[in-house]
């Protein structure tokens, strides 16, 4: 996964805005590293004070998702804690949201190394134990499966007769025409993807778990020991307290390491095998229906890291069917 957002800068933010982030910092600041990772088109740098402090900001304006975002951060810094960078304050600026937080010295990882699985699988753990189910927070949530489903129907409408078709309301002729007779890099009928997807509702809405919903390696922290943080807690919502690990399965696939492996590994070892196959079917749908649109100019790396999440999530619902008696 390669350099994906074109950010913007904090220096042509509106000066209140560069004002908000002078008081945060303490002094005014004298350079700006924007971050180099990441799909969303929002201010995301470290800044550096007169006075040498440095901080990690991220701001955008409401109304599009990206202030949204930044808010909820907010909210989720004390559930998420040390899992990821200490918030050290926030602003509200018009309609401009502002976040300052710890710089972690480390770098975000690009892929995933053997040597990080380990650190990974605590922090699955810390995960479960901290978020499953949901603490108290100062905001609803919302179901992650309730969410995605307007995202799903990809093998519903590329699967017409089959029955499973009448649960999920199919995608628009218009929105599979691209992917209409390109074959599948798996062998697994497509009927048989429609009749996953359409239990999608029904297995996940129940979980408890407060959902991260994003967790990439765009979105972990390497310390220099090894350790890991995950950053941009973005999402109220909800769902099975394994959905988030199995929803890396492909970044985690991507970088050489077997996904199904992992999960056996994991505090998730016990996920249920007919819910997971199920999150898998929903998740290879929108990836693969929407990974082979045109590019977005805006965020260069967008459609081949859908494609490379539809492969593997593709892949590894094969190895587990192809694993089972029968």
């Amino acid at each position: 996964m390669t350099r994906t957002t074109l950010r913007p800068r904090l220096a042509d933010t509106p000066a209140e805005v560069r004002d908000a982030v002078d008081a945060l910092l303490g002094s005014p600041v004298t350079r700006e590293r924007p971050a180099s990772a990441g799909f969303t088109p929002s201010v995301a740098s470290t800044v550096v004070g007169s006075g040498g402090d440095r901080l990690f900001v991220k701001a955008a304006a409401v109304g599009g998702g990206l202030g949204e975002a930044i808010e909820t951060g907010v909210l989720l810094a004390d559930v998420a804690g040390d899992l990821g960078p200490r918030l050290v304050g926030s602003a509200v600026v018009g309609a401009w949201r502002v976040a300052a937080y710890e710089v972690v010295e480390g770098t975000a990882l690009t892929t995933w190394d053997e040597a990080d699985l380990a650190p990974l699988l605590a922090v699955v753990d810390r995960l479960r134990e901290r978020l499953d189910p949901c603490p108290p927070l100062p905001a609803p949530t919302t179901p992650y499966a309730t969410s995605f489903a307007p995202l799903l129907g990809t093998w519903a409408a590329l699967a017409p007769r089959s029955a499973a078709a009448a649960h999920v309301r199919p995608q628009p002729t218009s929105a599979v025409a691209h992917v209409q007779g390109r074959p599948l890099p798996v062998d697994v009928p497509l009927p048989l993807l429609a009749e996953l997807e359409a239990r999608w509702l029904d297995a996940l809405v129940p979980g408890t778990a407060l959902h991260h919903g994003d967790l990439r390696r765009d979105n972990v922290l390497r310390e220099p020991g090894g350790r890991l943080r995950v950053v941009d807690w973005t999402h109220l919502w909800t769902a099975p307290g394994w959905l988030d690990l199995v929803r890396l399965g492909a970044d985690v696939a991507a970088c050489g390491h077997d996904p199904g492996l992992l999960l056996r590994r994991s505090c998730w070892a016990d996920a249920p095998d007919d819910a997971v196959d199920v999150a898998l079917a929903g998740l290879a749908g929108r990836a693969w229906r929407e990974g082979h649109l045109p590019g977005v100019p805006e965020i260069p790396g967008l459609r081949r890291m859908q494609r490379e999440q539809g492969l593997h999530t593709l892949r590894w619902i094969e190895a587990r069917l192809a694993s089972r008696p029968g």
